[in-house]
């Protein structure tokens, strides 16, 4: 998952609800602009349960429960394999290799 300013990245693999503008969409990420207070990221667990979820407010996004930068927050914590590795120009399928 990657973040910068406005804009979240992450892979179409992961089970999430959105509100916001898709700036970009690849056959394996997609690209979400925050536009107001009703931008939200909500990533799920594999069992439908919400890990995680991301609001997007004063301009950046937000950690829900903590209302912290999500820059700072480990989603590797969330059993979801390694998300922080993840960039926009990353085309890697889900087996690692490159298309």
């Amino acid at each position: 998952m990657k973040i910068e300013e406005k804009r979240v990245t992450f892979p179409k693999t992961l089970s999430v609800k959105y509100a916001g503008k898709i700036v970009e969409e690849t056959a394996t990420h997609l690209t979400l602009e925050g536009e107001d207070e009703d931008s939200y990221l909500k990533i799920f667990t594999p069992f439908r349960g919400v890990a995680k979820l991301l609001l997007f407010e004063n301009d950046k996004w937000v950690d829900a429960e903590n209302s912290s930068a999500v820059s700072n927050f480990d989603f590797s914590s969330l059993g979801l394999g390694d998300l922080s590795t993840l960039s926009a120009g990353d085309e890697a399928d889900s087996s690692g290799t490159k298309k």
